[in-house]
């Protein structure tokens, strides 16, 4: 429930490329949404399919269509529909992912419930199936907190998904907007909202993100662990010591993991070392090495 008469209009930005096959189940997601006032901004990066048919079927005045032509760099798409936006306050999704029908309206009442916010993040979970859910987001699935979270970032304890914030408008000011040299500028962005702001985390999964074979991060997963490891060696000196050199280990060792996933053995061996190098007391990265090794 809103809890004031005040009704912020919601600006909901969704990038895509040839999601034909998910892109209406999506839009549909968004126009059950139990808060009305919003307006969407669906940015297309150049599809071949029959995206621009479907979507000019739906009668909706809430809902434009900008044809961006092939740029291939979300950050950049989404930076464009910033420029395009007239609501107070921002919301994501992707072409190919789905929102609970209550995700705006609990967001919008959670900004409301705390002013000095500067954005909000719900929890969720992965799927293949809808309403099959593999994994969540968060143990916790109910509740609220409202506090800093920057340093729980690099604890796992905020979903780095752009799916599931809302954010102020204003805060675009003070953070700059996406990068756009990277391929996941979503994490790093999200950080940088967390570095400047205290924010309110709706644990209810209300975001459902999609896994199917031609997901960006399945095609592109090498390059997301380069990235992370930069993101977290860019904040390293804003970081406890033991809470950076946890995160290097934690994501070096997923990135072994998935080395060996990908029949990459000698990069498996690197990537535990240089987890080991950042937790030398602890064993596991040398019983991964062996084993990488034996294999």
């Amino acid at each position: 429930m809103i809890i004031n008469n005040l009704s912020p209009k919601v600006s909901i930005i969704l990038p895509t490329y040839n999601r034909a096959k998910f892109i209406v189940e999506t839009i549909e997601s968004i126009r059950n949404q139990t808060y009305p006032d919003w307006e969407l901004l669906i940015l297309d990066d150049g599809s071949d399919d029959n995206t621009e048919e479907l979507i000019t079927c739906f009668k909706d005045e809430r809902i434009q269509f900008h044809q961006m032509g092939r740029m291939g760099i979300v950050g950049k798409v989404k930076n464009m529909g910033l420029e395009r936006v007239s609501g107070e306050l921002i919301a994501f999704i992707d072409s190919d992912d789905l929102w609970a029908v209550t995700k705006l309206e609990k967001q919008v009442a959670a900004l409301q419930q705390y002013p000095e916010a500067g954005f909000c993040i719900t929890g969720g979970y992965n799927f293949r199936k809808p309403e099959e859910p593999i994994d969540y987001f968060y143990k916790q699935k109910e509740g609220i907190r409202y506090d800093n979270f920057f340093i729980d970032c690099f604890q796992s304890g905020v979903a780095g998904y752009t799916q599931a914030l809302m954010v102020r408008k204003k805060c675009f000011a003070v953070t700059g907007r996406f990068i756009e040299k990277g391929l996941f500028s979503d994490a790093e962005f999200i950080i940088r909202l967390a570095h400047q702001f205290k924010a309110v985390i709706l644990f209810e999964p209300l975001f459902y993100r999609r896994l199917h074979e031609t997901n960006e991060s399945s095609s592109n997963w090498e390059k997301g662990y380069f990235e992370g490891v930069m993101l977290i060696q860019s904040y390293k000196n804003e970081l406890p010591s033991k809470i950076a050199h946890h995160a290097l280990f934690r994501l070096y060792m997923n990135f072994g993991d998935d080395c060996l996933l990908h029949k990459e053995r000698k990069k498996a061996v690197i990537n535990f070392f240089k987890g080991w190098k950042n937790k030398p007391a602890s064993i596991i990265p040398l019983k991964k090495i062996g084993k990488a090794i034996l294999k």
